[in-house]
């Protein structure tokens, strides 16, 4: 057994203490590692220990893993906007799980993490302090890394989940009740009583192969070694909820030890062979056993289906008769009867038991397999429950999993193969592209590419399409003629809008996370360079002349506190392909769609204008997010003009397209489902009669603007956002996200003629309904925003808001984003609203909407979507891969104890404190020293750290640009953390950490 870190761990670690500070050292120069469970059940089993080990296993903490699997468990993953499979996504294994977030080589080659919440998520990896000597001297084992667990740890993952709520329908689990059943002490010894040694002979001593020919037994561990995962069935996690896999450890109860008597045998039962030959074949002293097999597995796959040394490869098993052959035996009435028959008061049902356990590889249909594993509540719970998180009321799993089952399109952009004859739509919810006869307006063929495909475009002569993958930050290559996938490109983080050059041999590619554009070089099929654009780059286009390419930024720079937005549009020299410029857009964001004029004169660029520094109260004068466009000049100037109507606002303005003789200009409005058509002469001729001055300071600003140049606003579906004119210039397609559709605008007659289905349900589920909900500004004052306006992708715009409810100018607050947001509540920066229904209700509308709130069953609606916002995957750390060493430093500094001089740091000032995982938040409010003076109070909530790094600026009120800054800048006294003492490379160390989580 290993104690400590050894090769190649001694590398890594040695590599991140190279410039380490001497407490540091003194910190981790023995750097534990994780044991596993089945390390300390070798001293902790048996009567003399109190059967520890075995109270474990007859525990749900053993299970915990395993639970990962159910249908219960995929829609409590689902609810809490997570994307990833339970068993591989970081935050549900931060707490059903041990070591998850763990590197390899931190864990013993004996630990094994499908054994679920072990000894080691309590009381800290084991390897330092597992020796008998130090267990035995409660000092030395506390220096060693044994941790006292408190109440306090339990909360950490057992507090009320709303997603684990709506789903389970339990009440809160009551700590003292748990930790009373719990309790595993080690029996007292009588007076005089000598102290009892620890270890166990059997069957925890070291396996000993068996070297007689023949089948031998592998263990279970090795059959799951395939036997997992949604492919097949989830057949280890099935097994280990079964009573089979906790057979061995229901011997050590006192109802095993009064039958074993009854029958007249002697000794513990755990070490009887009367009782192993059913609990525990492989446990017989004398079994053929492997080297990988576990005595005390209970009753594993091959007490059923034969010891599987002989037929346990790919090659044997995926051959019936062969492995049939090799030892594997079916499983009959007979092969049960040999233990299940002749129990006294327990008559067996060979049908029904053989149901009750079923395994197959095809797993079953979720709805068939909801509820037979994990028990649930009845459908009436506690008001509280009921109150706090809506969804659970009257509903429950089944109606969740109907909910989460229906799968849409949500139609993104689109774009005309070059001859005209096809549409072809990115839809970003079922990650394919749609292709469209434009001819017949109708739907010809579907082609699956990646994850949340979002925009599509072509090779100059139509051969290729080209589908941006925001999920697998990749772009799919796709023969137009075949409709075939031919080919799968890398890119930055959550690649958005993407482009050719004039030549085809370029492809430009917009990385909205990553905040860069990938080169690809179309021939060799390789990205060849990055380029820097500002933040979370959207849309481009190529000048005319095919020399320039504009890039729109959603989110505005970061500047100075309390300043107003300026946005970027960077330049790029198409050609040789480097950044040529970069414009400023005042008093902007969200620059989102993006066209050029066919005279290559100038651009325009969707925007708004969100007046941030003002308090919400300006709503009513319709001052508050103004919409419109950005008239991007060739020669760097630039104009803003307004899209909306004193009564009727024009939210959300996405996307713009002009028509190919350049005298109208289309542009989409996904808050109020409206096209605008522009005449572009009128637009020029404003422009050109308004003075300079007022060019700067009126034309941003006026509301009645559009009416010299808006000469149609037309009525689409619902969220509308991507546009694109027909190369003949007589139609528009508008693609209405939340409709599954796109809309055909004639130009001639300015009217919607056709609707074109795109095959998405028919059926509108209540998080549907929610979604139209959030994305819509029916809900506002004169239709000024929705919910998406703020939160665009369900993510942030990167502002800080004067929001009345604190006063007037008082307490201004940055805007945090609800990518799986549910089991982080209470919400609000100030910790004061305790569910989304109490954020998104009457105060709503009181405060930020400024007309009649929502109803009861529109309120659930959102709440209910709000939830399911998809939490996109760390990008700086994949689940299971290995830190940097910049990174592992950055870990010993978040999870330190002492300063760099030696002083012990408090609890509270120790980051991992009050920032645990999986959330990394106590849920707590705590004065961290931000407090401003327009601040009405110093306390705010402890925020989640989950994709930290894209969701800048920092602080309660945006005062921090970077994370470095929040400590460098922000914590003079110590309060948010000792960090005074770091070095700049331990600050820089920290930060590379936090990126990961």
């Amino acid at each position: 057994m290993r104690r400590g870190a050894s090769f190649p761990c001694g590398l890594a670690l040695l590599a991140a203490l190279a410039a380490a500070p001497p407490s540091l050292h003194a910190q981790a120069a023995k750097q534990p590692v994780y044991v596993g469970a089945r390390a300390c059940g070798r001293c902790h089993e048996g009567k003399a220990a109190g059967n520890q080990y075995s109270h474990w296993l007859l525990t749900a903490h053993s299970q915990a893993w395993a639970t990962l699997a159910t249908p219960e468990a995929k829609i409590m993953a689902r609810l809490s906007g997570l994307l990833d499979e339970p068993q591989k996504a970081p935050i549900c294994l931060g707490c059903h799980a041990t070591a998850s977030d763990s590197e390899k080589w931190e864990k013993d080659p004996g630990f094994r993490l499908e054994d679920g919440v072990q000894c080691e998520k309590c009381h800290g990896p084991g390897s330092e302090y597992m020796d008998e000597k130090v267990m035995r001297d409660p000092e030395a084992s506390r220096r060693a890394g044994l941790r006292k667990f408190t109440k306090r740890d339990c909360a950490v993952c057992h507090y009320v989940k709303g997603s684990h709520a709506a789903v389970l329908r339990r009440p809160q689990l009551d700590v003292d009740d748990a930790w009373e059943k719990l309790a595993h002490p080690v029996p007292k010894r009588a007076a005089g009583e000598a102290a009892r040694p620890y270890a166990v002979e059997y069957p925890f001593a070291e396996v000993k192969p068996s070297t007689a020919p023949g089948p031998k037994y592998v263990g279970s561990a090795v059959c799951g070694s395939c036997h997992q995962g949604p492919k097949m069935g989830d057949q280890l996690s099935l097994w280990r909820m079964s009573p089979h896999a906790r057979a061995y450890a229901v011997l050590s109860t006192p109802r095993a030890a009064e039958m074993a008597k009854e029958r007249g045998v002697a000794g513990d039962p755990q070490a009887a062979p009367e009782c192993l030959k059913c609990h525990a074949p492989g446990a017989i002293p004398g079994a053929a056993v492997t080297k990988t097999y576990d005595p005390v597995e209970g009753v594993g796959c091959e007490s059923c289906h034969g010891p599987g040394s002989e037929y346990g490869t790919e090659a044997v098993m995926t051959d019936r008769l062969g492995a049939r052959k090799a030892g594997l035996a079916p499983v009959t009435a007979e092969t049960c009867a040999a233990c299940h028959k002749g129990t006294p008061g327990k008559p067996f049902d060979f049908a029904a038991a053989k149901a009750k356990i079923a395994h197959p590889t095809r797993p079953e249909p979720p709805a068939v397999a909801l509820g037979k594993r994990t028990a649930l509540a009845p459908q009436k719970t506690t008001g509280t429950l009921d109150a706090q998180y809506g969804m659970a009321e009257s509903k429950g799993a089944r109606w969740l999993l109907d909910e989460l089952s229906v799968t849409y399109k949500n139609p993104i952009n689109l774009a005309f193969r070059p001859d005209g004859r096809e549409v072809w739509i990115a839809c970003e919810a079922s990650s394919s592209v749609v292709v469209v006869d434009a001819a017949k307006r109708a739907k010809v063929a579907e082609i699956r590419v990646g994850g949340q495909a979002t925009d599509v475009a072509f090779s100059p002569d139509g051969a290729q399409a080209y589908v941006s993958n925001r999920l697998d930050d990749s772009v799919s290559v796709v023969d137009v003629t075949t409709r075939t996938v031919r080919q799968t490109i890398p890119v930055g983080d959550e690649p958005h809008g993407l482009l050719t050059d004039r030549s085809g041999r370029l492809l430009y590619v917009l990385n909205t996370s990553s905040r860069d554009l990938s080169v690809i070089d179309l021939v060799s099929g390789r990205e060849t360079g990055r380029l820097s654009a500002s933040r979370s780059p959207w849309s481009l286009a190529l000048s005319p002349d095919g020399s320039r390419m504009l890039v729109t930024n959603a989110l505005s720079r970061l500047g100075r506190f309390r300043t107003p937005p300026t946005s970027e549009v960077t330049v790029l020299d198409a050609e040789v392909a480097h950044v040529a410029d970069r414009w400023s857009v005042p008093e902007a964001n969200l620059l989102l769609g993006v066209a050029w004029h066919p005279s290559g004169e100038f651009a325009l660029a969707t925007l708004n204008r969100t007046k941030n520094l003002v308090p919400m109260t300006r709503l009513l004068q319709g001052w508050t997010i103004t919409n419109g466009l950005a008239v991007l000049w060739r020669d760097g100037r630039v104009d803003q003009v307004l899209l909306d109507e004193p009564q009727r606002f024009f939210a959300d303005v996405t996307d713009v397209a002009f028509t190919p003789d350049g005298r109208r200009a289309v542009v989409t409005s996904a808050g109020t489902d409206r096209v605008a058509v522009v005449d572009v002469e009128k637009l020029l001729a404003l422009l050109k009669r308004t003075s300079d001055p007022d060019r700067r300071e009126l034309l941003p600003n006026w509301l009645g603007a559009s009416s010299e140049f808006v000469i149609a606003r037309i009525a689409v579906k619902d969220n509308p956002r991507g546009i694109t004119v027909a190369p003949d210039g007589r139609t528009a397609w508008v693609a209405n996200t939340l409709d599954d559709s796109l809309s055909v605008i004639d130009l001639a007659r300015l009217e919607t003629v056709a609707r074109v289905d795109l095959g998405g349900p028919k059926e509108r589920t209540h998080i549907r309904w929610g979604e139209q909900l959030f994305h819509s500004a029916k809900v506002t004052f004169q239709r000024q925003f929705a919910c998406a306006t703020c939160h665009p992708d369900g993510h942030v715009d990167g502002l800080t808001y004067d929001i009345e409810a604190d006063g007037i100018g008082v307490s201004p607050v940055d805007n945090r984003t609800l990518r799986g947001i549910y089991d982080t509540d209470p919400f609000k920066w100030e910790g004061t609203n305790a569910t989304l229904a109490r954020q998104c209700g009457a105060r709503l509308a009181v405060f930020f909407t400024r007309i009649q709130p929502f109803t009861p069953e529109e309120l659930q609606a959102v709440n209910d979507y709000t939830v399911t916002i998809p939490r996109p995957p760390n990008r700086h750390r994949p689940l299971g891969a290995p830190l940097t060493e910049a990174q592992r430093r950055g870990k010993i500094v978040f999870e330190r104890q002492r300063t760099n001089d030696g002083r012990e740091i408090p609890n509270e000032g120790r980051c991992v404190y009050c920032h645990f995982p999986p959330y990394f938040t106590d849920r707590q409010q705590r004065d961290v020293g931000t407090k401003q003076p327009s601040d009405r109070q110093g306390k705010f909530d402890t925020p989640h750290l989950n994709n930290i790094y894209d969701s800048a600026p920092y602080l309660h009120n945006g005062m921090a640009n970077t994370l470095e800054e929040i400590w460098t800048v922000h914590n003079p006294y110590d309060k948010h953390g000792v960090t005074n003492d770091m070095t700049k490379d331990q600050l820089n160390d920290l930060v590379e950490y936090l990126k990961t989580l």
